[in-house]
């Protein structure tokens, strides 16, 4: 708890260029070391501390899907998590009050501050109450009990802390944290700044997320109406919209900084960042000419190398999640629908027209998949095609063992290399990811209307989809949300997450999707015929394995050995 943990700056061009200059001695001396009377003697100097400390954002709030069945993780990457194969002497991150501290920092040395305009204090504390709550939040979800420090502590302060008697308690503390944000951050921001918005936005899914913990049945309800009112406060902004350019809010920079949907973003620029520092390296495959078996090369060429690192592919089971308009005009699973169940011959006709023709928009847009376009090459995923692992001579190594890859946050205007320069960004809060919270909340609340009415826009401007009618059923609602949800925020940080709220509320002891191994899709060399299964090279690493236990991780047996105040309050199951 004693450490004060610095970070990387993540902060949009847009926002770098309005930043107010300060003097030489700012410039040229570590955050770390400014005095104090430096630092909080001017807002332009405090905003430098509190630039320094948005790191929080992209540590606690951005996140892939390896610990999920979207993802199929290479062996030598996978966690052992997934399995629940570990004790309380494993260790997923109890100890944030280094960053905490940050936190306190900004809020106990603005309001003593002398010489801030009301708007510069409100900012710039409003923006410790998002960072305070961004940490809490990500780890009431691992965690849920936790131990609140609300104040900058000194040596003479006990140490030895409790954790919160209830979950709710913890929450509550978060939302507080949220609210004091809202009141106090403006509505309009440089692009990769925090707002009113998602101080709204954030709020609706602590709500969401914390209801699943609660047991009093009036308590879940008092949430998800906060969760409710949150959303309809940030659509009622009249802010953000829509983008209809779903593949270029991730895949590309220029779109994502002035993108009207994006709300809240981290920006890294170029004159810092490199292709190995981003996502990218870890989803192009890695295949050459001198990789590549003999016939390969000849018959699928790749227009330049593919130089990524690459370490997680789509499982089938993601791919599944992006429906089909039938020829009826329904949008139904591939397997369902009639091009698959009625055209396809196997061994006859081609695998891509019967199962990946006529897709939810965001497929192409998420997925790379057997004979479609990566970068400018034409890639096959089958075995001895050009991007497919039994085709490399490194077949442990950083190529498709799913028959998938990700597109979805991989500019491809540019052909990856390692050490390149390169802007790149991550979508933390959008307005897509806000409508499907609110129409969980309005599910929770018995409003299946208005759930049918959020849950449409998303399927209707990202996806191409008809929409759900209102004689739609209430167990076809929520069947069909679970999809959308997970066709619109794949590689988001959420389907873990859901499918944890979503067990709770349903009184699982055991998570289906997290109980299973996610499977593949092997296409025949001709094109024509296929199969789905597992994959042995790496199914042991991905063999997925959930109790109840896991709702809430196991705090760490250090952290208890230390602390006689958790010596004997550890998590169920642990």
């Amino acid at each position: 708890m004693k450490r004060n943990k610095l970070g990387k700056l993540f902060i949009s061009v847009m926002a770098l260029m309005s930043m107010t200059s300060c003097h030489d001695y700012l410039d040229n001396t570590p955050l770390d070391k400014f005095p104090e009377d430096a630092v909080w003697s001017k807002p332009a100097s405090a905003q430098l501390f509190v630039n320094g400390t948005y790191y929080i954002i992209k540590d606690f709030l951005v996140g892939n899907d390896d610990w999920n069945d979207n993802t199929i993780v290479n062996a030598e990457k996978a966690d052992a998590l997934i399995r629940e194969q570990i004790t309380e002497d494993n260790d997923y991150g109890w100890n944030k009050y280094g960053d905490i501290r940050r936190c306190n920092i900004i809020l106990e040395k603005v309001a003593a501050a002398t010489g801030f305009t009301q708007p510069e204090r409100d900012l710039l504390m409003g923006e410790g109450h998002f960072l305070r709550a961004s940490v809490y939040f990500s780890q009431a979800r691992k965690f849920g009990r936790l131990m609140i420090v609300d104040k900058v502590l000194t040596p003479d302060d006990d140490m030895e802390l409790s954790r919160t008697k209830t979950i709710k308690e913890t929450y509550d503390f978060i939302l507080k944290d949220l609210d004091e944000a809202i009141e106090r951050l403006p509505v309009d921001v440089a692009s990769g700044r925090i707002s009113k918005g998602a101080a709204y936005a954030l709020k609706a899914e602590v709500c969401l997320q914390g209801a699943a913990y609660l047991d009093d049945t009036n308590e879940k309800r008092d949430y998800y109406t906060q969760a409710k009112t949150a959303s309809e406060s940030l659509f009622g902004l009249n802010k953000y919209s829509l983008d209809p350019d779903f593949k270029g809010l991730f895949n590309d920079y220029s779109v994502g900084t002035n993108s009207s949907e994006i709300i809240l973003g981290v920006y890294n620029i170029s004159e810092n960042t490199s292709f190995q520092n981003t996502w990218m390296q870890e989803l192009v495959p890695n295949m050459n000419m001198d990789k590549a078996i003999d016939g390969v090369w000849e018959k699928w060429p790749l227009d330049k190398n593919f130089e990524g690192w690459m370490d997680r592919a789509p499982s089938q089971e993601v791919t599944d999640a992006f429906l089909v308009i039938d020829k009826d005009g329904v949008a139904k699973p591939w397997n369902e629908a009639s091009y698959y169940t009625e055209d396809f011959k196997q061994g006859k006709l081609w695998v891509n027209d019967a199962i990946y023709g006529h897709r939810d928009k965001r497929f192409a847009a998420t997925i790379v998949y057997d004979s479609c376009h990566f970068f400018t090459s034409l890639v096959t995923t089958r075995p001895k095609g050009n991007i497919h692992y039994l085709s490399n001579k490194e077949q442990a190594r950083h190529v498709t063992k799913s028959g998938y890859v990700y597109r979805k946050g991989v500019y491809e205007d540019k052909w990856l290399w390692y050490s390149d320069p390169t802007n790149y960004h991550y979508v933390v809060l959008r307005l897509g990811r806000s409508y499907l919270n609110y129409a969980e909340a309005m599910l929770r609340l018995g409003d299946k209307s208005s759930a049918i009415e959020y849950i449409n826009k998303t399927r209707d401007v990202h996806g191409g989809l008809p929409g759900l009618t209102a004689t739609t059923s209430l167990e076809d609602v929520w069947k069909y949300y679970k999809i959308e949800r997970r066709a619109e925020l794949v590689q988001e940080n959420d389907r873990y997450w859901s499918l944890l709220r979503w067990g709770k509320e349903e009184g699982l002891n055991v998570i289906p999707e997290l109980n299973t191994t996610p499977t593949a899709i092997t296409i025949s060399e001709d094109g024509r015929t296929f199969s789905i299964g597992t994959v042995q090279a790496v199914e042991a690493a991905n063999a997925r394995v959930f109790t109840k236990r896991r709702y809430l991780l196991p705090v760490p047996r250090s952290e208890r050995n230390e602390n006689p105040n958790l010596a004997d309050d550890q998590n169920p199951g642990w």
